[in-house]
């Protein structure tokens, strides 16, 4: 999840030149989303993003307008500039908070002509979420300069406007079409960044990855050929896995492995996995070749439509005690992601997966091992929009009672819980609660 941090709001040209009917620059669709960009804005503040006010200002002889709109702008009482001073203000509600920077951009984008993208920069952020009007001008080449400089960017599809409605659907296809995400106001206003995706962040990981298995396949030792961008580094020694001896099956499988450490040491570690001997040993030698498994559980974050969390209390034999976690389980064979998360949702809890968002699962970067000391055995966490379906049906000796708990209520659920709690599901639970 991208931390509210490193991301910005931006509020594009919300003027009553643009917004008052009897402007000859008025955007037909504007103030009808003031009270939605007002949400917005209180939501940025509320979720601890940067908000900044993108303004346009003429100068009082034209000589900044742009030349498609001069005529236009000086016939009709020169809107936007001292000429009309109360052309230049926005809306009560969209007012700046103390220390909330005005930024006046001398043409269509924000970041044309202006200190905007150093600034951002500068606070760490790399993420935006734009609203505004009007979509195919301003709001779309503030998105697509945003892209060109390496930010995630966001489009709140209903706090932004156009002249009418097929132009503002038409332009939101097309900034979807090249990677911009589209997110309604009150998913954002109900759970932050939550349903906005790392792009960039993903991109950047994976092609840090891809050089770093190259430069070992290659043998490249130089300090010149160092990941600068990603987390992986050159790694050290690696000692070799000689064989793996099968001690005893089950549904639980133990394993020794026997390895030859890098300075010529044999060395025999205990291993356990639910995978059969041949399953395992193909599953360590890929993880050996490439670090990249396939996951083997899926644990699912649901959120309802409120934006409260849908959790468990599940009598879990191994501890003898009831606990707290997360709907989970693991992806039967030929199961794709989104399968297994529906199917686990159904058989434990009775909901299911919401048809009006897309996409409805939102996995994190890569699966998670439950216990590097332990096993291979690896979890992708997705975040799902959920919703009440029906009856839960669990298995006969599954003992599950499905709750919700607010998002604000995370933080006293959480210093209250006596049950113990997995460690994924209480991380999680803490991130939710900031």
């Amino acid at each position: 999840m991208i931390e509210p941090a490193r991301a910005a709001f931006l509020l594009i040209d919300m003027q009553n030149g643009f917004i008052d009917g009897a402007s000859p620059l008025c955007i037909a669709g504007a103030a009808a989303t003031v009270p939605a960009c007002a949400h917005a804005l209180a939501a940025a503040r509320e979720h601890g993003l940067a908000a900044f006010h993108v303004r346009r200002a003429y100068a009082v002889d034209g000589s900044d307008v742009e030349a498609a709109r001069w005529e236009t702008w000086a016939e009709g009482g020169r809107p936007l500039s001292a000429a009309d001073p109360e052309s230049l203000d926005c809306p009560p509600e969209l007012s700046p908070a103390p220390g909330e920077p005005v930024i006046t951009k001398p043409s269509w984008s924000a970041f044309f002509g202006t200190d905007l993208a150093a600034t951002m920069r500068q606070q760490g952020i790399g993420t935006i979420v734009l609203a505004g009007t009007t979509t195919p001008n301003c709001v779309r080449s503030t998105a697509y300069d945003g892209l060109a400089l390496g930010f995630n960017v966001a489009v709140l599809r209903d706090a932004t406007s156009s002249r009418s409605p097929e132009a503002q659907e038409a332009n939101l296809a097309d900034m979807e079409a090249v990677g911009i995400q589209l997110i309604f106001t009150d998913d954002f206003a109900a759970n932050g960044l939550l349903h906005i995706r790392d792009t960039e962040g993903e991109v950047a990981r994976a092609v840090a990855l891809e050089r770093a298995t190259q430069e070992k396949t290659e043998g490249a030792t130089g300090a010149e050929n160092a990941v600068a961008r990603g987390p992986v580094a050159t790694l050290p020694p690696t000692p070799a896995l000689e064989s793996v001896e099968t001690i005893s099956t089950g549904w639980i499988n133990k394993y020794h492995l026997r390895y030859t450490l890098p300075d010529g040491r044999p060395y025999t570690y205990e291993g356990v996995s639910r995978k059969g001997p041949e399953r395992y040993e193909a599953a360590l030698e890929a993880l050996g070749s490439t670090g990249a498994p396939d996951p083997d559980a899926v644990c699912i974050v649901p959120l309802l439509p409120d934006g409260s969390v849908l959790l468990e209390r599940e009598f879990r034999y191994p501890l003898n005690s009831w606990c707290v976690s997360l709907p989970a389980g693991l992806i039967d064979a030929g199961e794709s992601l989104e399968e297994a998360v529906a199917r686990e949702l159904s058989e434990e809890t009775g909901y299911r997966l919401r048809d009006d968002i897309a996409p409805a699962v939102r996995p994190l970067p890569q699966p998670g091992f439950s216990s590097t000391g332990l096993t291979e055995e690896n979890v992708q966490v997705v975040f799902a929009q959920v919703e009440a379906a029906g009856e839960a049906r669990p298995d006969s000796a599954e003992l599950i009672e499905p709750f919700t708990v607010a998002r604000a209520d995370l933080r006293a659920f959480l210093d209250a819980n006596q049950l113990p709690i997995g460690t994924r599901c209480q991380l999680i639970l803490e991130l939710l609660a900031l």
